[in-house]
């Protein structure tokens, strides 16, 4: 019987240096990726913290708004409750139609001037 022999694999240096290069290769893929997540990461990390702040942004102006229309509820109670206490005192004593004009021109004025003031709102 022939003796057949298969082929030889010698590891010289050339066979070690190109092993080592796919290796190398291979890591530098590998982190290359890594770095491309995190950078996708954080890129998605900055988009949600801008949607946020603008959220922020916009419930912060709807309550100043809302404090602004409390402000002006408030001073609108001011004189009902004014006007109310003139209008008990007229009925309750029966005179005094000065105060009573007094507390219509109040009225009168607040009034003109809560309109002009929701005039140059809009």
């Amino acid at each position: 019987m022939p003796d057949v022999k298969g082929p030889t694999v010698t590891l010289g240096f050339d066979t070690i240096m190109i092993a080592l290069a796919v290796v190398l290769a291979a890591m530098g893929v590998l982190v290359a990726i890594v770095k491309g997540i995190e950078a996708w990461k954080k890129i998605s990390l900055r988009d949600r913290v801008a949607k946020l702040e603008q959220r922020m942004d916009k419930v912060d102006d709807r309550l100043e708004a809302g404090k602004r229309r409390f402000k002006s509820q408030s001073d609108d109670m001011g004189q009902i409750l004014m006007t109310l206490h003139n209008l008990q005192l007229h009925f309750i004593t029966g005179n005094d139609h000065e105060l009573l004009k007094e507390s219509n021109e109040k009225l009168t004025a607040y009034m003109n001037a809560r309109a002009a003031r929701d005039a140059e709102e809009i």
